[in-house]
């Protein structure tokens, strides 16, 4: 969330505009806008109702257990503004990405009426199904496992991918 700088802020000469043009929308809290990051990312981002595009602004983070991520988006924003290399997003590693993408492609084609055998050559190919029978395969369980998973993730689970794993 951004909002116009305290007053104890120094106030630079030129202060930062963010997307001032960005579509959106509007409503009570202010306007909800995305920036878009050079790496192809983007961040949603809200202008607090009252403050105009050109006065200066400041991130305000929550210091509850997802200030640290919050603490990484923010980071992520100045090194876009300021035209520096963008830190990685670091809540999701290759192969977790790799694999909820792989869920969404499987719950969607069971969604569409497609047999697990059908999925499965989609996703791992007809040559892997062929060594071994299917009621026994590795395939078939792992197929019925990403559309679980897939299932999960709909029903809200998606909602932990935005936030790192933590101990509690």
């Amino acid at each position: 969330m951004l909002t116009a700088q305290p007053a104890i802020l120094p106030k630079d000469a030129t202060p930062f505009v963010i997307d001032a043009e960005a579509a959106g929308q509007s409503d009570a809290q202010g306007f909800h806008f995305l920036h878009n990051l050079k790496n192809g990312e983007r961040l949603q981002i809200l202008r607090l109702a009252g403050v105009s595009a050109d006065e200066g602004a400041a991130a305000v983070i929550p210091l509850g257990p997802d200030g640290f991520d919050r603490l990484e988006a923010v980071a992520r924003l100045l090194s876009s503004l300021h035209g520096r290399s963008i830190p990685a997003d670091t809540r999701l590693t290759r192969q977790q990405r790799h694999r909820a993408r792989r869920m969404l492609q499987a719950v969607d084609g069971r969604l569409s009426g497609a047999s697990y055998r059908e999925i499965a050559a989609t996703l791992f190919g007809t040559r892997d199904l062929a060594d071994e029978p299917w009621k026994t395969s590795s395939r078939r369980f792992a197929t019925m496992e990403l559309v679980r998973g897939g299932l999960a993730m709909i029903a809200g689970g998606y909602r932990r991918l935005l936030s790192h794993r933590r101990r509690r």
